[in-house]
């Protein structure tokens, strides 16, 4: 793991020298620009830690996010869905307070995450940059039954975690643009690597 931290660093380092050297060719008054965008996400999980709480080992996710960017730094702020397969689900009776039914439901997993990042985007083309973010992601996954405020539930030990993000971003025209990022976490616990394609735009 420390070998693996030194070449985190020095990739940042890198990537942070590199920008700085190329600063001179980026006019100082470039405009700031936001867009918002919708992802599609394919997520892998460490094997040992699925199989111990009983979930899939990898899983697809849908969200959104707003990026922004002036020169050569960039920043995206985004949340994300999973749907991740319950290997472990158990059932439970519930009670429907509007019909006054009881009927039998089976778990699933929920899982949300949260995530920021910022770093470097440097132009390489008129219509392609690429980039190198590092951020932190949160995650709150839990196995629970849906719509329930007071049944059983279960927390699915897969911890927030910070990550280093390069991505490249492709425009389209001057509203669109599309985003393809591998997100590389750092630490053991639990989240291995993601690879995310995201649709942004502005207004």
């Amino acid at each position: 793991m420390y070998k693996y931290k030194k070449l985190v660093l020095g990739l940042v380092l890198g990537a942070i020298s590199t920008a700085a050297a190329a600063q001179e060719q980026v006019e100082e008054s470039a405009e700031y620009r936001g867009s918002w965008g919708i992802s599609a996400e394919f997520i892998n999980f460490n094997t040992d830690v699925a199989t111990v709480n009983g979930i899939a080992d990898s899983g697809i996710g849908l969200g959104g996010s707003y990026s922004g960017e002036k020169g050569l730094f960039n920043f995206t702020i985004g949340a994300s869905l999973f749907y991740v397969d319950d290997k472990a689900e158990f059932s439970q009776r519930v009670h429907n307070s509007w019909t006054d039914d009881e009927y039998t439901e089976d778990s699933s997993i929920d899982a949300v995450s949260l995530y920021l990042d910022g770093g470097i985007l440097y132009p390489l083309s008129e219509g392609v940059s690429l980039g190198m973010n590092v951020g932190y992601r949160y995650f709150d996954i839990d196995r629970s039954i849906a719509n329930c405020s007071n049944c059983y539930s279960e927390e699915i030990q897969i911890e927030s975690d910070t990550y280093l993000k390069p991505f490249s971003r492709f425009t389209f025209n001057e509203r669109f643009s599309g985003t393809l990022a591998y997100f590389s976490y750092t630490g053991d616990k639990g989240a291995e690597n993601s690879v995310q394609f995201e649709v942004n735009f502005n207004w």
